[in-house]
């Protein structure tokens, strides 16, 4: 409690003064930060959902303060609930009186993003389209209710950056699934590049065949992307669950350190629905389908939506490694180290996706038997214990040629 007053304090005082915060320390009253904290805090998660590849320590530190300041008999002794919900472009555009906006036909061409053309004259056409639109939206609106005319760019330049993120990451993963129908076939395997994996072999906790394994990689695959698809909502609901005073949490060894186990009703649901949508897409499903969540292997929604925010951190790297192989063959000492192992580039490209395809989800990266495997979150694991152990790979020396030299990124 009295960490909590301090660092209230403290923000307070960079706010409102020197003067304002020695009065506050002297006859405290944290009623009256109360607005100030609230905004500063729905800002800071605000930014983390719209940007989640930063403050990868702080966002979850600043989640476990309000978690607990929400507690009815903190927040009672506070004077304030340091909870408010995330303002979204739905809530601005009903403040400023012009929802209307979001269900206007244009809306959709002025937020939706400009695909990769190759043509110069086609894509600044598309471009010039886009932004008469826009112009247009802003025109119509900037008159309606409370609205100026950056208002209403704001709320059209925010839906137009989410869906920039969604489809760049979405895409990530959409390639990797055409990497996958591109080299392998599901019902015959050429020579050295079958996809069968057996337990107990290379680290492998689970038995397929050539073709379960491919589509047991294109299900897991596409369960990703959905995920990607819809990330935003997923956070929102994660949110919802991890700040609700009415479900509390426990502290607890998970084996992985002490955790907050706590259920996430909303954010399950919402999973189980994304899992159907996936069933129905890729037909048969292989392996399990269980979603663990508020258990042991994921104790809270939160440690759920950290992991499937960095699927783009896993994947993007072995794609640039196997487009940055083209560019490398062009010095003559790395086309002859790769003619000498591999024969062709084709072929060293074919091996890295291979291992990938395989050991990268096998099952493998638990502590123990019961960890990992086959289940939604175990697939994930042993996808990340496939990037830890690169080092050992004969192809490790590609990625550092092509200028991959990491997986994790900044925590910054």
């Amino acid at each position: 409690m009295k960490e909590l007053y301090n660092l209230f304090l403290g923000l307070y005082t960079s706010d409102a003064g020197v003067e304002r915060g020695l009065e506050m320390s002297q006859q405290p009253d944290l009623s009256l930060t109360g607005p100030l904290i609230q905004h500063v805090f729905e800002l800071s998660r605000r930014y983390k959902i719209m940007n989640c590849e930063i403050m990868r320590y702080e966002y979850g530190k600043l989640l476990h303060i309000m978690q607990d300041a929400a507690t009815p008999d903190i927040a009672e002794h506070l004077g304030f609930n340091p909870v408010t919900p995330i303002v979204t472009v739905a809530s601005r555009a009903k403040a400023l009186g012009v929802d209307a906006m979001l269900s206007d036909p244009d809306l959709a061409l002025a937020t939706t993003p400009v695909p990769r053309l190759r043509s110069i004259s086609e894509l600044n056409r598309a471009l010039r389209t886009k932004d008469v639109t826009v112009k247009s939206l802003i025109q119509r609106y900037s008159r309606v209710g409370k609205a100026t005319a950056e208002a209403v760019e704001q709320l059209i330049r925010s839906i137009d950056d989410a869906n920039c993120y969604t489809r760049d990451n979405s895409l990530v993963i959409s390639r990797m699934i055409e990497q996958l129908s591109t080299n392998f076939s599901p019902d015959a395997a050429e020579p050295g590049l079958a996809l069968a994996i057996d337990q107990g072999s290379d680290g492998s906790r689970l038995s397929h065949a050539h073709h379960q394994q491919y589509v047991f990689v294109l299900q897991s695959l596409s369960l990703w992307k959905n995920i990607t698809k819809n990330m935003y909502q997923l956070w929102l609901l994660m949110e919802t669950d991890f700040l609700s005073p009415e479900a509390p949490y426990s502290l607890e060894d998970t084996g992985q350190g002490l955790n907050r186990r706590q259920q996430a009703p909303h954010l399950y649901e919402a999973m189980q629905g994304i899992l159907k949508k996936t069933k129905e897409e890729v037909g048969d499903w292989i392996g399990s389908d269980r979603v663990h969540m508020g258990d042991k292997q994921v104790p809270n929604g939160y440690a759920f939506i950290d992991k499937y925010t960095q699927v783009a951190r896993i994947i993007n790297p072995i794609l640039r490694c196997i487009d940055g192989i083209d560019a490398i063959v062009k010095d003559k000492e790395h086309k002859e180290y790769i003619e000498d192992v591999w024969a062709t580039p084709k072929n060293l490209k074919k091996a890295i996706l291979c291992d990938f395809f395989k050991h990268g989800f096998d099952g493998s990266g638990g502590d123990n038997d019961t960890d990992a495997g086959s289940c939604i979150d175990g697939r994930l694991t042993s996808a990340w214990n496939w990037c830890n152990s690169l080092r050992s790979k004969p192809f490790y020396p590609i990625f550092l040629l092509t200028g991959v030299g990491s997986f994790d990124g900044s925590f910054e």
